[in-house]
């Protein structure tokens, strides 16, 4: 038994308390989870290149051409941004339940309910049952999980398959798991490089490569590097990387490799900068309600004495400061280091229950309170943000922004309550209800804001399956066309484009605010507005005169 578990608090989880867990962890994933449409330019993309697969048959029909499975397509051409793996798994999903949204991010739901399943059982086998619950805990009901576990992206594939790939190589090296445990752990590997790419190797390697080294274990490599282990992997990954090469070539390399890997990691050229400690406030904001207790688990997170806690700690740091210092960043890409940060507050919520008195000086009760205040606060905050944006449904966050605030409060007054009196673990018990309750909050109220201002779909309604041309619109609203217009959507490049259109009849154009004033202020064109959105972009009908 690892130095950190009591005799007390077993390595296993038992079942009562698993089960509880993914029946939660399902239900707020999956709870009106296509109510809400597919949001911003990337979910209505990824979903029309899995609609586009599954069309071509690989689902329904024995033969099919092996072009239709290996090469992602979108409006027909070859997609190569991203691996197979998600549009395989949403192509599934829409043979068995149709072309819709919750189809589209089923997933997300499996990788989500697998995150967190995930993260329990290895915070049980490293740090006891109680650590290992709470871990699970944290991320059902945490607001970074839940947002990308309910979206159309890979992001919640590839930190489900790392969390996996990094726990098992842990428990591996640690000795807690049996030999399957690394030739396992490579072969989640190759999932998590089929679902978005070399980053699903190369955390994972990192993190067992700085162990090693700071451990001065050097049989911890030659442990990892497992014959059977790189075997499966190959067998995973390798077939549909040499396939795809095999077919689209340099092109391959060129769009994959070079510029949506080593471009995007090395450059802003995808125009998503932030600065180093950008993922800083991410992480905080993302386990709310639980951000207060990030002070004591850093506390008790001191690895002198304990290779569990050294691993776990590499296990947060090296992802952090890999996206940190990468050029692009965007909130979904830190989602590997919230397991570990989850088993670390896991573990010191274990220890509080038994130990109430057991923060250090600069993690007590007061700084965990004001942690908790200021986020409970901004968060509280949300719907006066909305309102100073014009958003009309901005009271319908009125609920969730007070519950957010009483439930931060309460259990921060718990929390700091005489030593004597102290109960952490009803202060725990009220943080777990405050979070799916937030969450359930959220599920009912945010759709018709979010589809208000982060969807386009309401702009293709009235274009009934007729071709769009974009002209100057937000991307946004414009991608939203691939899924609700069936892909009849292209962008141009100016009035002549638009003018040789409207030569064969009535055009559909989406333009945006200063194209649609040109466009009304052309004589030889006549211009009326179909649809307008919250951002400006408006679905015109175009004719000549």
């Amino acid at each position: 038994m690892p130095p950190s578990a009591t005799a007390e608090d077993e390595r296993g989880l038992g079942v009562r308390g698993p089960v509880l867990l993914l029946l939660l962890t399902a239900a707020l994933l999956l709870l009106r989870l296509g109510t809400t449409p597919l949001l911003g330019p990337d979910e209505p993309r990824y979903a029309r290149v899995a609609v586009e697969m599954h069309r071509a048959g690989e689902w329904v029909t024995p033969t099919h051409r092996a072009g239709e499975w290996v090469t992602p397509t979108l409006a027909g051409e070859p997609w190569l941004e991203k691996p197979v793996l998600y549009y395989w798994l949403a192509g599934a999903a829409f043979s068995l339940f149709g072309e819709t949204e919750a189809a589209a991010r089923l997933p997300s739901v499996a990788a989500g309910v697998l995150f967190v399943g995930a993260t329990a059982l290895f915070g049980a086998r490293l740090f006891g049952r109680t650590a290992g619950l709470h871990a699970g805990f944290v991320l059902a009901t945490s607001l970074l999980p839940f947002a990308f576990g309910r979206a159309a992206t890979m992001d919640m594939l590839l930190a489900a398959f790392v969390t996996v790939s990094i726990g098992l190589f842990g428990l591996g090296l640690l000795g807690i798991a049996g030999r399957l445990a690394i030739p396992v752990a490579w072969a989640s590997m190759g999932l998590a490089a089929l679902a978005k790419g070399p980053v699903g190797l190369l955390l994972p390697g990192l993190v067992v490569g700085a162990f090693a080294l700071i451990a001065r274990d050097g049989r911890a490599v030659r442990r990892a590097l497992s014959p059977a282990g790189i075997a499966l992997f190959s067998c995973v990954a390798g077939p549909w990387y040499a396939l795809v090469y095999r077919a689209q070539g340099d092109a391959f390399v060129d769009v994959f490799l070079l510029n949506h890997n080593l471009a995007r990691f090395t450059s802003t050229v995808h125009h998503h900068p932030g600065p180093f400690l950008y993922y800083v406030p991410i992480l905080l904001a993302g386990i709310f309600p639980w951000s207060g207790l990030v002070l004591p688990a850093l506390a008790g997170a001191r690895p002198r004495g304990s290779r569990e806690r050294l691993f776990v700690l590499l296990w947060l740091i090296v992802p952090f400061v890999f996206f940190s210092a990468a050029g692009s960043k965007l909130p979904g890409y830190v989602l590997p280091c919230l397991p570990p940060l989850a088993l670390l507050v896991g573990r010191a919520a274990a220890r509080l229950s038994r130990e109430p008195g057991a923060f250090a000086p600069w993690a007590g009760p007061q700084a965990v309170t004001a942690v908790c205040v200021l986020l409970g606060s901004l968060v509280a905050a949300t719907p006066l943000l909305l309102l100073r944006m014009h958003e009309p449904g901005w009271i319908l966050l009125v609920p969730a922004g007070l519950w957010a605030a009483i439930v931060v409060v309460s259990a921060s007054a718990w929390l700091a309550r005489d030593p004597a009196g102290r109960d952490p673990a009803g202060a725990f018990r009220l943080l777990r209800i405050g979070g799916a309750g937030l969450l359930l909050l959220v599920s009912m109220s945010a759709p018709p804001i979010l589809a208000r201002q982060q969807s386009g779909r309401d702009l293709f309604l009235r274009a009934q399956g007729r071709q769009v041309l974009v002209w100057g619109a937000w991307r946004t609203a414009w991608m939203s066309g691939y899924f609700y217009n069936d892909g009849r959507v292209r962008e141009v490049a100016g009035l002549p484009a638009l003018f040789d259109a409207a030569r064969g009849g009535p055009a559909l154009v989406l333009a945006g605010r200063s194209e649609r004033r040109q466009l009304e202020a052309v004589v030889a064109l006549r211009s009326s507005a179909l649809a307008t959105d919250a951002h400006g972009d408006t679905l015109l009908s175009v004719e000549l005169r």
